[in-house]
């Protein structure tokens, strides 16, 4: 668990952070709202549709796509709303330690001694308040606290239910426009001051409802966007961090999260390494399957912060004895194949002597 600070010391790095905002130069029009309804389309290099959002994306935003290919944007339409990327690299996702990511920062850190130890707390809070679902709440946007409340009320019980501490501020940042996310920084460091181990600022994307929606176990839930902002100092701690949840959760819950989007600005990430903007399905999709996908990427970040629990551990076996047998069937089925050609003088005799078993089974 990480050293707790005295609260002069915590009110100096506070204070520290506040002034030390980051100011953008084009008048933070990297957050600038579209129109209800419009999004863009993201294509890759053959023209596939690699993203849907409610952002705007700007040259040199980046895509880590469900396949853990890295794309870079080249091109940006904003007339028709579409922009054109081109692949970096594909990228081979490791979980590095959020302790690990503390020091890199010259953060202490001190390692729990006893296992069963209490957890820490994980904050939430919605920079975007009015954001819902037309589906379930009727409107894309409620003046006060939108569907989206109901979102991060799912998140954390789902943490509780794990017995990790939720620090949850329900804090209204109106009205939704560019000024929000200046807003609800006040609301971040009002969080850090009680120093959890992570933040989250849980929102939901504007696109349509296929871009989000996804089948886990039988059951229709929305899939989970990582929004990562390049201007800010700790970009680099942020992308290791993001990349981590993204790897557990493919592993836990393939498909859970469809990818982690690096674009303009900051979303008061500067304040934290361990701070992570989530897109939890469209404005098109129901908010019964958001709060379903919330839940599940709970067990994620639980998994992450505190280790896996007996059920993730149970289902990490499970996978992995079901990919032996597979391997197993696999290997056996090979060799019986090499055996019956090499006993067969070769692969036409073979091939032959195949066709005369399956007239034998005709005639009978």
């Amino acid at each position: 668990m990480p050293r707790r600070l005295s609260p002069v010391l915590g009110a100096l790095i506070l204070l520290s952070c506040l002034l030390s905002a980051p100011v953008a130069a084009d008048g933070d029009l990297w957050d600038e709202l579209l129109p209800s309804g419009e999004y863009y389309t993201l294509r890759g290099p053959a023209g596939q549709v690699l993203l849907e959002t409610g952002r705007r994306i700007y040259l040199e935003d980046q895509y880590l796509s469900a396949d853990n290919r890295l794309y870079e944007v080249v091109e940006v339409d904003d007339e028709a709303r579409i922009a054109r990327a081109e692949l970096m690299e594909e990228v081979e996702l490791e979980v590095t330690p959020w302790q690990e990511l503390r020091r890199e920062l010259g953060l202490t850190v001190i390692e729990a001694a006893d296992p069963d130890q209490e957890k820490g707390a994980i904050a939430l809070y919605h920079t975007h308040n009015a954001e819902s679902y037309v589906p379930t709440d009727g409107t894309d946007s409620i003046y006060g606290k939108g569907g989206i409340h109901q979102v991060g009320a799912a998140f954390a019980e789902a943490l509780r239910e794990r017995g990790v501490t939720v620090l949850y501020s329900e804090a209204l940042h109106l009205p939704h426009d560019r000024g929000a996310y200046r807003r609800s920084r006040e609301t971040v460091l009002e969080l850090m001051a009680k120093e959890p181990d992570a933040i989250f600022d849980v929102h939901r994307d504007a696109a349509p409802s296929t871009a989000y929606a996804v089948q886990l176990n039988d059951q229709w839930i929305t899939s989970i966007q990582f929004v990562v902002g390049r201007q800010n100092q700790n970009l680099g701690v942020n992308r290791k961090y993001a990349e981590s949840l993204k790897k557990l959760a493919d592993d836990l819950y393939p498909g859970l999260v469809k990818g982690i989007f690096y674009g303009r600005g900051n979303y008061n990430q500067d304040l934290s390494p361990l701070s992570l903007l989530l897109e939890v399905g469209a404005h098109t999709n129901s908010r019964d399957a958001a709060e379903r996908g919330v839940s599940l990427f709970a067990e994620v970040v639980d998994h992450y912060f505190y280790g896996p629990s007996a059920e993730a551990a149970e289902r990490g076996r499970a996978g992995a004895a079901r990919r032996s047998i597979l391997g197993l069937l696999v290997f056996v089925t090979a060799a019986g194949a090499v055996f019956f050609v090499v006993n067969a003088g070769g692969f036409s005799a073979a091939l032959e002597r195949l066709k005369g078993a399956l007239r034998l089974r005709d005639r009978r």
